[in-house]
């Protein structure tokens, strides 16, 4: 068990780059023991892939030509477009209690979400019955509703990812905040119909920050940890240097 006393608080607006970058730093301070709530949001639009997702998911074309960058997290699951949502981090040591199963994981994390979400008026909640995951998987986040989602009326508002690596737990949320289901459809080669009836913004037009800081609260609560903010240093150049090649940035603008 993690003798941390201390949920260490980071807010960024971008750039993408280096918030993806500082995630990979967050996860080697976990690993020393350090916990960490990493809050971004960016007015993008911006693509971003999960960790193994095939870059050719996405019309890198298109992309290219409206100067949109498609970058990749550290985190599984596929792809989401930001603008102007909520990105949530946490980073755990692996020895910490919450970071012994992948699934409880999940569940732990989501049910700080849901009631920090539904305090600042967004009306989200636990999908009843979770479905399989399918052997040919939407290219968008938001269409799979496993365990790792937040609804509201049945169309997903919240997704979740996470990764194990180097003694360190890092678990990823994507909070819709509001929906532009053409540009979805353009990225992915989805039908906006599709995107329409299966994405719902958890808070349309919401503040980033204060939806962040609920969930900061919440989080520092239910973990029994003093919330302190932690200015951005600048990220080391060891963890951008990925960012430079075209497996983690295949539009880079």
């Amino acid at each position: 068990m993690s003798g941390a006393t201390v949920l260490y608080l980071n807010q960024s607006d971008g750039p993408p780059v280096a918030d993806l970058a500082r995630e990979a730093w967050l996860i080697e301070r976990a690993a020393d023991g350090e916990i960490s709530l990493f809050l971004t949001s960016w007015s993008g639009p911006v693509v971003v892939l999960g960790f193994g997702q095939a870059a050719t998911d996405v019309d890198l074309e298109w992309c290219r030509s409206r100067g949109m960058p498609v970058l990749r997290r550290l985190t599984g699951g596929t792809g989401v477009v930001h603008k102007g949502d909520l990105g949530v981090g946490l980073a755990l040591p692996q020895t910490h209690l919450w970071a012994q199963g992948i699934i409880s994981l999940y569940d732990r994390f989501l049910n700080v979400l849901e009631p920090a979400l539904r305090s600042v008026g967004a009306d989200v909640s636990r999908v009843a019955e979770p479905r399989r995951a399918s052997r040919v998987r939407s290219p968008i986040c938001f269409l799979d509703q496993l365990a790792d989602t937040l609804v509201v009326d049945g169309r997903k508002a919240v997704g979740c990812a996470q990764t194990r690596r180097r003694g360190a737990v890092l678990i990823h949320a994507a909070v819709l905040l509001g929906l532009d289901a053409e540009l979805y459809s353009r990225v992915f080669g989805t039908p906006v119909e599709e995107v329409a009836s299966g994405l719902a913004p958890a808070l349309p037009n919401g503040n980033w920050r204060v939806a962040g800081d609920a969930i900061a609260d919440q989080l520092g609560k239910t973990l029994g940890l003093e919330v302190r903010q932690q200015p951005l240093e600048p990220v080391p150049e060891r963890f951008l240097e990925p960012y430079g090649t075209e497996k983690w940035a295949p539009v880079s603008v």
